[in-house]
């Protein structure tokens, strides 16, 4: 509320995702007349650049309400380690779409002989 100055419209399915057509609409009809509306402006349009572009996901009409503390301080956004976080979220997506167990049998591996490879023996 406090970010949008309306209450989000959230998904059916589940309230954690934000119809991002509906934060469109509300940043198309901002009369940017005052201070406060440019900001909520602003941070109508970072939400949709956060949702559909920078931490995407297979839905590309809703994004995750978690984004919403990331707007709050406005002073602040600018500080924020934004690379970071767009390659935490994509290593994260990377994994979970490849369904990489991190959990290795042991001696699935082998080291590489070379001719400089030193073989102990316990005779």
């Amino acid at each position: 509320m406090a970010i949008f100055g309306r209450e989000p419209v959230l998904s059916r399915n589940s309230k954690s995702y934000i119809k991002l057509g509906w934060v469109r609409c509300i940043r198309d009809e901002e009369s940017l007349d005052t201070e406060e509306s440019i900001r909520r402006y602003v941070r109508c349009q970072i939400f949709c650049l956060l949702g559909s572009t920078l931490f995407t996901d297979k839905s590309t009409a809703y994004a995750h309400a978690k984004y919403l503390p990331l707007l709050r301080d406005f002073e602040r956004i600018h500080t924020y380690s934004w690379g970071s976080a767009c390659l935490a979220h994509l290593y994260r997506a990377l994994c979970r779409a490849s369904r990489y167990d991190t959990k290795h049998p042991q001696c699935s591996w082998r080291l590489p002989v070379t001719s400089e490879t030193i073989y102990c023996c316990p005779n």
